[in-house]
């Protein structure tokens, strides 16, 4: 999105948040005059960035909507670039999670596939046991209470299954980004396809 260009003046790749319209606030250093640095996160598909705020830009909340540069009416200038977790502070890195489970609950439909669709990986291992502290027993119980409908609410999931499915799923992307080199990746198969 950097002046409505879809690619990278560096090595000319496209940008991985070009398509993205939303990003929701992690941190920010500085504002005022020059504008500061925003770091947040892409709504659609999980891309940490930084940005430059326009001049005069007050201070963001954590977890703040701000709409992609395109739009007039954004607080942001320009997209900077990507960022890495290690980028982030340590308060943006702790409230990475609670950032991620608001989007995740604005926009369920990747996750709720993910519950409902989830199969095994290997003969030994179900793609439930990406979840964090999720074993084998959780798994058989899981399988058994999921309907050939499957879930529509992250509700019904944590009612039938005694799990919080949103938190689960958000500390595994949350992991993730820490590591983009963990594999199987949710972040990849089901936030990005």
């Amino acid at each position: 999105m950097q002046g409505g260009s879809d690619w990278d003046g560096r090595g000319g790749e496209d940008l991985p948040w070009a398509d993205e319209t939303y990003c929701r606030v992690l941190s920010q250093e500085g504002s005022g005059e020059g504008g500061g640095v925003i770091y947040c996160i892409s709504e659609n598909h999980l891309h940490l960035i930084k940005a430059r705020a326009k001049p005069g830009v007050g201070n963001l909340e954590v977890g703040q909507k701000l709409t992609m540069p395109e739009d007039e009416s954004s607080e942001i200038a320009i997209v900077l670039g990507r960022s890495r977790y290690r980028e982030l502070s340590n308060s943006a890195q702790f409230a990475l999670t609670d950032v991620v489970k608001q989007i995740l609950s604005d926009n369920p439909d990747p996750s709720l596939t993910f519950y409902n669709r989830a199969g095994p990986v290997s003969l030994k291992f179900h793609a439930f046991q990406l979840l964090p502290g999720v074993g084998q027993k959780k798994v058989k119980q899981m399988l058994d209470k999921r309907t050939s409908i499957g879930w529509l609410s992250f509700e019904e999931i944590d009612e039938s299954c005694s799990i919080d499915s949103l938190q689960l799923i958000a500390e595994r992307l949350v992991e993730e980004l820490e590591d983009p080199k963990m594999v199987p990746s949710l972040l990849q198969n089901v936030i990005r396809v």
